[in-house]
């Protein structure tokens, strides 16, 4: 009875294995097309795997799941991707027409692979459920040509057309458009049968551009769109107008959209000719900056231009606005792209709106695009975190030894290219230095230690940028390098560390060095700076404020900055040895004085001290230090004519100390 029940199902049985069909199979309208999803089939032996599979297609219903009745309506095999669901796109349909569809998957037994799609080989399954669908037609007749839009002029309106055939029951046609900039799209409804018209109302149709996309849609499902990859951009033309430039300020200079006329003769024509006692402009030259370090001077303006994406300085000694020109946006539904050099560039937002800085990355280099520096005036400003504005220019630094592009994003979404810009390491500790001369500030700059950063220089220490103008910088002097950072960040170990900074200007007065975010530095550590020039140190944690006199003249000043534990930096600062044995009136420095100098006492104990300048005839000229109560070392007061109401006539005076029952004097000469 046995044996007669095996043969009973041997013959009901197929010989060999028979594949699982696909399952749920569906199918989407769309233009001219219909998109196939289904479910890859279940229930495969550990040893088998789909190869590929088999589509299968008829203007009438296909009544027959037997992929060999039905073979001579296969159209095409598709590739089976392990971990990717299976999808086929049929194109070149007939709009109005509907199409039959069956699915069969191809399979083979692992080890015999590879096994291409169709071959003898592969075990065919029975074929999937049907599907139907019926395509569309979708064709966008204005503006011409749909996909590239011929500019129009600002503040007209703009009709959009679109030729629209077999529209599927209950779906929609819609016009999405949104300005350059905006986060999301104005969505209406096209009116109209057949042909459908929205019309973009010329309030919305300025320099910042326009975007737009006709779609067909069932409820929140995508059936066509036109253009068929995306938005199309419509460029603007109209007038560009420049803002106002402050008097005798410098400023990064750009302007948005493409000029008609991008000639520097003809930007600059209301101001020809060229007078750098006037009006000046300043570029990165062709090799880059001087050999001093410094920008090249544009002062020859034929040949020259400032196309999208390029900026200039630009100082003008009575301020005002430059004259409208004319220009037309560049296409918003692309990134911009700007070629850089390796190192310092000056570039602008092309973009007749605000662009984030996240939307902002460099390609086809190994190198990092670094910080991205404005300028307000008095002092370069990090972008971090803000965004690229029109009209103004900004200082980027490229690293890796190589040139790269900029590109700049003008859609909100996250781009899609991988991004190459360096980012500063999370600091365990920081600490902000800001130097400050007359009306010229330098407040960036940074040092400080974090888990992820190594004491040599890497991509996230900020360079220190190029000054202009009147100035003061202060620069960490980068190890093994020449180039200064202004943001130095070193690796957490511990000990002793040593940060050497350089301070330069070229403006005469009191150049004052302020440190804030002491704090953040441990308990455990002392930090101390140390001037080499005037033999000066101070605690920061007490006193974070420090001056000393400069001139225009003055080389790069040095100062150290020693934090680790107190009795390692007591060492090398030489605090028993130092300690000293007498009062003393130390030289002033410089010596003759003529507009600042710092002068410099020691007592060798605390003390009340005071200090006082006297002319030839024994009267008292200024008070400097009044009484005051100070620690045994070396003190400092940094003077300036402003201190004696600058009425001081050149000539002798005498600089009395008195501290405790102990006077000293010394001889002082004073020049205009």
């Amino acid at each position: 009875m046995t044996s007669r029940l095996l043969l009973l199902l041997g013959l009901l049985l197929p010989l060999g294995a028979v594949a699982q069909a696909p399952q749920n199979l569906d199918a989407v309208p769309g233009n001219q097309e219909n998109t196939l999803t289904w479910d890859a089939p279940t229930g495969l032996d550990d040893d088998e795997t789909v190869v590929c599979y088999g589509l299968y297609r008829d203007t009438a219903e296909i009544p027959s799941t037997d992929p060999e009745e039905q073979s001579e309506k296969r159209i095409e095999g598709v590739e089976a991707t392990e971990g990717t669901p299976p999808t086929y796109t049929d194109t070149g349909l007939s709009e109005g027409q509907e199409y039959y569809y069956r699915v069969a998957a191809e399979v083979v037994e692992t080890e015999e692979r590879p096994v291409s799609c169709g071959d003898a080989a592969t075990q065919v399954s029975s074929l999937s459920n049907q599907a139907s669908a019926t395509p569309l037609f979708l064709q966008l007749t204005e503006p011409s040509p749909p996909a590239s839009p011929d500019p129009v002029e600002a503040g007209t309106a703009v009709d959009v057309t679109a030729d629209v055939r077999s529209l599927p029951s209950g779906a929609d046609v819609l016009l999405r458009s949104r300005e350059g900039g905006e986060p999301t799209y104005v969505q209406k409804e096209m009116e109209g049968n057949e042909e459908r018209t929205r019309t973009i109302p010329d309030s919305r149709v300025t320099l910042r551009g326009i975007e737009y996309v006709v779609e067909v849609r069932d409820e929140d499902e995508i059936l066509a769109q036109a253009p068929s990859d995306g938005p199309a951009s419509i460029r603007v033309e109209g007038e560009v107008t420049p803002p106002q430039q402050p008097s005798g300020a410098y400023r990064i200079v750009s302007f948005p959209t493409e000029l008609d006329e991008p000639e520097l003769s003809n930007i600059f024509e209301p101001l020809l000719p060229y007078d750098p006692s006037e009006w000046r402009l300043f570029s990165i030259g062709a090799s880059g900056l001087t050999a001093d370090g410094g920008y090249v001077e544009q002062n020859e303006l034929e040949g020259a231009s400032l196309s999208a994406g390029r900026a200039l300085w630009f100082i003008r000694r009575n301020g005002g606005a430059l004259a409208s020109l004319d220009g037309t946006s560049v296409p918003i539904n692309q990134p911009h792209e700007i070629s850089l050099d390796e190192g310092w560039n000056l570039i602008g937002n092309p973009f007749a709106f605000d662009v984030p800085l996240s939307q902002v990355r460099v390609e086809n280099t190994a190198g990092s695009l670094q910080d991205v520096l404005g300028y307000n005036g008095n002092n370069f400003v990090n972008q971090a975190g803000g965004a690229l504005k029109p009209y103004r220019g900004y200082l980027v630094y490229l690293s890796g030894g190589q040139g790269g592009t900029l590109v700049v994003d003008p859609s909100p979404e996250e781009p899609s290219a991988s991004i190459a810009s360096a980012r500063a390491p999370d600091p365990r500790w920081a600490v902000d230095l800001s130097a400050r001369v007359g009306q010229a500030r330098d407040p960036m700059n940074t040092f400080g230690t974090a888990p992820s950063a190594t004491d040599g220089v890497e991509a996230a220490d900020g360079r220190e940028p190029p000054p202009i103008g009147d100035y003061v910088s202060l620069r960490f002097r980068a190890p093994s390098q020449d180039r200064g950072l202004w943001r130095d960040m070193r690796s957490t170990g511990g000990g002793l560390r040593t940060w050497t900074a350089e301070v330069r200007t070229n403006v005469s007065g009191l150049v004052t060095i302020n440190a804030s975010g002491i704090s953040s530095v441990p308990d455990d550590q002392s930090v101390w700076l140390v001037d080499p020039v005037l033999d000066q140190t101070q605690n920061l944690r007490e006193t974070p404020t420090y001056q000393f006199p400069a001139s225009e003249a003055t080389d790069a000043r040095p100062l150290r900055i020693l934090v680790g534990p107190a009795a390692a930096v007591q060492r090398r600062l030489g605090r028993d040895a130092d300690r000293p044995e007498r009062v003393e009136l130390l030289p002033s420095v410089p010596h003759p004085v003529r507009s600042h100098a710092t002068f410099r006492y020691r007592v060798p104990e605390r003390t009340r001290a005071t200090l006082e300048l006297y002319d030839l005839l024994g009267r008292r000229v200024a008070t400097l230090v009044d009484d005051e109560s100070v620690g045994p070392g070396t003190h400092t007061y940094a003077w300036t004519r402003q201190d004696t109401g600058g009425t001081l006539s050149s000539g002798a005076y005498l600089l009395r100390l008195q501290a405790g029952d102990v006077t000293r004097t010394r001889r002082l000469v004073i020049m205009q």
